[in-house]
């Protein structure tokens, strides 16, 4: 008796067709980050910048990119981390190994960074919050146009934007690389310097 009711229907005047439902189709799974294979990729991390792996644990990119920003933003702060990651870096090993600047005012001053920023003169650190603030003045200057490149801010004493384009792409990479590395390093000495003697290098004794 129930089969000849959709016969019936399907066929009486007026009735609506019986609609034919498909199996559901399988829901693909999130592509995982190649950085780190157990999260998944964000969103916004799809490959269209150099160096990107997917490595975003904490969702910066996603977080930017719902607010309305772009990859672009993201990329040029971590390239000034970078940079500055590199260069207090050097900061941490140059003291202890080559010496401590040859000025009055540095005889007294520690040669263990995190000791030494405490016991600046403060002239010098007047000297040095207006240097920062002039270079952050000329950056904001030039990153915040439409069409400004990430890390691009027209300093380039060596001439190296004067090489071919596969040599400058090769040199992004490994600054990128470099200071991805240099930001792992930079906290790793400051935490070696939490511990006198527990590397030789950055021992300030």
């Amino acid at each position: 008796m129930l089969s000849i009711v959709p016969a019936v229907t399907g066929f009486a005047p007026g009735a609506p067709a019986l609609a034919v439902v498909a199996p559901a189709a399988s829901v693909s799974m999130q592509e995982r980050s190649a950085a780190i294979p157990f999260l998944k990729k964000p969103p916004a991390l799809d490959g269209s910048l150099p160096g990107d792996v997917g490595f975003d644990p904490l969702g910066f990119s996603t977080t930017i990119t719902e607010l309305g920003g772009d990859l672009n933003y993201v990329r040029e702060a971590e390239l000034m981390h970078g940079r500055q990651s590199m260069l207090a870096f050097v900061g941490f090993i140059f003291p202890a190994l080559v010496g401590k600047l040859p000025v009055s005012w540095a005889e007294d001053v520690s040669v263990n960074p995190l000791v030494a920023q405490y016991q600046l003169p403060d002239v010098v650190v007047a000297q040095l919050f207006v240097s920062i603030a002039i270079a952050e003045g000329i950056r904001a200057s030039i990153i915040y146009k439409e069409d400004s490149v990430p890390g691009e801010h027209g300093f380039d004493p060596l001439g190296f934007s004067g090489a071919s384009p596969a040599a400058i792409e090769k040199a992004k990479m490994q600054e990128l690389e470099n200071g991805r590395l240099a930001m792992i390093g930079a906290i790793g000495c400051a935490c070696a310097c939490q511990i006198p003697g527990s590397v030789p290098l950055l021992s300030f004794n």
